[in-house]
């Protein structure tokens, strides 16, 4: 998980390995280490890290995965070239957003997740964050607004070789703005 929390941190800053080292004092073969879970950092450390790339480290009462981590994972299913298994990861996350309330559910979504690979992944992520951070009353995160969460052409959202059109009526408005088609009652939670 630390892993997982400093590699983003670092991406999302825009920070290169040698660039938060030398920012941080941490040596770049020390943070190489960390972010290759060859070692693990002292809370200090973890703290000293994500200071540098403009993050804090929060506990929060939750065992559910953070937007960010699930978003990794949905990237290597896509490296591998298992879209079955990245829709069953966006549906995970779509389900730990719901399953949390108010502040708890706009932490999970908060921090910027890296890329997946795929710009349609990234918008979909992008829309059920913000679909669920509104259903709470919260804003989107400034994350899900970049340009680059946004798909000029639409995209349905499925993981087989046969795409069932989805009627652009019940896409919510999050997701139809990133120009992603997935049917509201796919959402449900089951």
């Amino acid at each position: 998980m630390t892993i997982d929390l400093i590699r983003d941190a670092r991406r999302s800053s825009g920070l290169s390995q040698k660039g938060l080292s030398q920012r941080s004092g941490v040596a770049a073969s020390s943070l190489s280490l960390i972010e290759n879970g060859k070692r693990s950092p002292t809370i200090e450390t973890a703290e000293k890290l994500l200071k540098f790339t403009g993050h804090t480290l929060i506990a929060i009462p939750t065992l559910r995965e953070t937007a960010a981590v699930i978003a990794n994972r949905i990237g290597e299913a896509v490296t591998a070239g298992r879209s079955d298994l990245a829709l069953r990861h966006f549906i995970q996350l779509n389900d730990n957003l719901l399953a949390e309330k108010n502040e708890v559910r706009y932490i999970l979504g908060t921090a910027e997740p890296a890329s997946t690979g795929q710009k349609h992944w990234d918008a979909a992520i992008a829309g059920v964050v913000a679909y669920r951070l509104r259903e709470e009353g919260f804003p989107a995160p400034s994350w899900t607004l970049k340009p680059g969460r946004r798909l000029r052409k639409r995209w349905t959202l499925n993981a087989g070789r046969y795409v069932v059109p989805v009627d652009p009526k019940n896409v919510p408005a999050e997701f139809l703005e990133r120009g992603v088609l997935v049917d509201e009652l796919t959402l449900a939670s089951i």
